[in-house]
């Protein structure tokens, strides 16, 4: 890239960030909407079932201590 080339396309990224900073809508989220837009995972959605092989072997990592 020649240096005239540069400085123009230096320029024009910072009047882009400058645009975009004042134009740009800023995101007023509450919980709630973060809460609707988060999704749970189901393996029963997914579609995989779980044999009781494969329950056995994961079952010492789910279980909780308490």
């Amino acid at each position: 890239m020649r240096p005239e080339q540069k400085k123009n396309s230096s320029m024009l990224g910072m009047i882009a960030g400058v645009a975009s900073t004042l134009f740009g809508k800023s995101p007023n989220k509450s919980i709630d909407d973060i809460k609707r837009a988060d999704f749970k995972t189901s393996s029963q959605r997914v579609g995989v079932r779980f044999t009781d092989k494969i329950r056995n072997v994961f079952r010492n990592r789910w279980l909780k201590k308490s």
